[in-house]
């Protein structure tokens, strides 16, 4: 598909038959912004895989209505589901994971807690903030389905998943620097900067993974994350 040069985001919940309604950030940007006016026509997405050319019918004091000109399904980008969990860090470091992340093409975030994680939980306003940075990401790098992000208590609740996948593979100096190839659905694991617990260790020997060395230098979190996907990628082709 034919990229364009500005696309916006709209929730599917406020798309209806051959209408959309656009509110908040992406309404602001519009208006006064971009200074759109009736009978322009934009490109946004539900990030469910679906392109819509729309034409704007009415801009109002809080909203802007539109028409669906044309609307196309978008096949994901990868051959293969590539998905990321990791134990969450102080500040902004966390930011970078999931804007990174998203436009390398990770359709799911799993961040989860471990025994020597630094943050005790998130909270449902941080996970919001993540998917905010996650659909800017989307945009900004011109993809067409938002990443999921879904919240895992402890590696215990995490490992319950791992039969949905193809291959799992855990950031690991002590691993293979191979990384086996015909999978179609990869989960890829970065613990904690002080590393997992003698337990968590045992759970997850017990659980097929496979462990991935990238290198021989020790790396950050938010650069193993990275570095992890890129190597992955290559692996397959993706890059």
């Amino acid at each position: 598909m034919n990229q364009v040069h500005n696309l916006f985001y709209i929730p599917p919940e406020n798309i209806s038959h051959n209408k959309i309604i656009i509110s908040g950030e992406e309404f602001h940007h519009l208006k006064n912004v971009l200074r759109k006016k009736i009978g322009d026509t934009i490109f946004v997405t539900d990030g469910k895989g679906h392109s819509y050319k729309i034409r704007i019918t009415n801009i109002a004091r809080s909203q802007i209505d539109a028409e669906i000109i044309d609307k196309i399904p978008v096949k994901r980008g990868r051959g293969i589901n590539l998905t990321l969990a990791f134990v969450p860090l102080k500040g902004l470091r966390n930011d970078l994971i999931f804007e990174k992340g998203t436009e390398l093409g990770v359709i799911r975030f799993f961040p989860f807690i471990s025994h020597y994680s630094i943050i005790p939980t998130l909270s449902q306003s941080k996970l919001s903030r993540f998917k905010k940075i996650a659909i800017s990401a989307m945009l900004q790098s011109q993809q067409y389905y938002s990443p999921e992000i879904v919240f895992y208590k402890d590696l215990n609740s995490l490992l319950k998943n791992f039969n949905n996948f193809d291959l799992v593979l855990v950031a690991d100096k002590d691993g293979k620097s191979d990384i086996p190839c015909g999978a179609k659905s990869i989960l890829y694991i970065v613990g904690p900067e002080g590393g997992f617990a003698d337990s968590e260790i045992e759970m997850l020997k017990n659980n097929r993974v496979r462990l991935l060395s990238l290198g021989p230098n020790r790396l950050r979190s938010e650069t193993a994350t990275i570095v992890g996907i890129v190597k992955i990628l290559s692996a397959y082709g993706e890059v």
